[in-house]
């Protein structure tokens, strides 16, 4: 919905996660009991290959600057999912967790599409949450993410439009007929 056929966004201001941004490479533990992580890559990846143009991985026998910078970039994706896992956790413990669903009623359907299988913030247990716990999760940066997660929920409707506008919505299954009674 966000990107052409080419892989290219439709809309130059649109965010591109780095989860995507990262590919072809990755950070790999190559030994379970290691921290110690490899830059690798997607070999089937059409990114990567013996091209006229783009920028070398290597210099001679050493990486290139190029290289360097996407082992930086791979490094920083690592310690941000580090951190997310980090806040997730604590997001378990307070309990502020729930089983999300979100139903969208376009005009023209009988049915809403129905999405579920996912986690959100409980914004009532959030409003209950004493002073103290407030006031710990604004100073460890917790606060901030809660209340951009709780933002971006309704971010879902709009990339719902987005898909209907596109024909790319989900198909959706029919429902049974009532039974008389």
């Amino acid at each position: 919905m966000f990107l052409d056929p080419d892989g290219r966004p439709l809309d130059t201001s649109t965010y591109i996660p780095a989860y995507i941004r990262r590919y072809p490479f990755l950070l790999a533990r190559l030994n379970p009991t290691s921290d110690e992580l490899s830059l690798c890559f997607d070999s089937t990846s059409e990114a990567i290959g013996q091209f006229d143009d783009g920028q070398p991985l290597f210099d001679g026998e050493s990486p290139s600057d190029a290289t360097k910078a996407i082992l930086e970039f791979c490094e920083q994706f690592e310690t941000a999912g580090q951190r997310t896992s980090a806040f997730m956790e604590d997001l378990k413990k307070s309990g502020l967790l729930m089983d999300g669903e979100v139903a969208i009623q376009p005009e023209g359907y009988e049915q809403p599409f129905i999405y579920r299988g996912f986690q959100m913030v409980d914004e009532e247990k959030l409003r209950e949450l004493r002073g103290d716990e407030l006031r710990k999760m604004n100073q460890n940066g917790m606060l901030p993410l809660i209340y951009a997660h709780l933002f971006s929920l309704a971010q879902m409707r709009d990339v719902f439009q987005r898909q209907l506008a596109q024909g790319k919505a989900p198909q959706q299954i029919q429902q049974p007929a009532p039974a008389d009674a």
